[in-house]
């Protein structure tokens, strides 16, 4: 049986991100979670989201995706985006195959994605479902984690210097510290 997959809203992020163990050099990294409409799934109704994460995409300012399209491998081929969508208490692998993003206004960019829920990899017999949606996604923030640089007020001038070296940090707010639930963290919000 066949979900209906219907985008509510969305948002888009970055985060500054490297893994010497694997010898991942420092990146900025896009983040993409799209709210849903409610459905119904093994004769549940949920409400849930799709998340995309470790998108790999070069730019310096969001005004730089604008009418860009972008196609990933499928995991585990390098460069595939880590994406998956929480149903029925587990989440269930997401591949996303192409972004194509449209207009943006300073605040929000268009974006339609293509991709694929693999419900054979969590045991379903509901088959794997393709998917394209088009959503306006509302830019949140670009976050740098402590275990990059620690979050405190001296190291603030440090973490603008060294995501300029990412990203055009003239259309950002000055770097705050932020609590996202889990930890503390240096973010920054779009300068209005």
């Amino acid at each position: 049986m066949a979900i209906k997959i219907s985008p509510d809203c969305g948002k888009i992020n970055a985060l500054l991100f490297k893994n010497e163990n694997v010898g991942l050099p420092m990146t900025l990294n896009l983040s993409i979670s799209i709210d849903l409409d409610e459905l119904e799934f093994q004769n549940e109704t949920e409400e849930t989201c799709i998340q995309l994460d470790f998108i790999k995409i070069h730019f310096k300012s969001f005004s730089d995706l604008q009418n860009k399209e972008f196609e990933f491998p499928i995991n585990p081929e390098d460069g595939y985006i880590d994406g998956s969508v929480y149903l029925d208490s587990q989440h269930i692998p997401v591949d996303v195959t192409k972004i194509s993003f449209c207009s943006f206004d300073g605040d929000n960019i268009k974006a339609k994605i293509f991709g694929i829920v693999l419900f054979d990899n969590c045991g379903y017999k509901d088959p794997n479902q393709e998917f394209d949606l088009e959503t306006t996604l509302r830019f949140e923030n670009i976050l740098i984690p402590p275990d990059i640089i620690s979050p405190s007020e001296q190291n603030l001038d440090i973490a603008k210097n060294k995501l300029s070296e990412f990203f055009n940090v003239i259309e950002l707010s000055e770097p705050i510290i932020e609590n996202n639930e889990f930890r503390d963290a240096i973010v920054f919000h779009k300068s209005i």
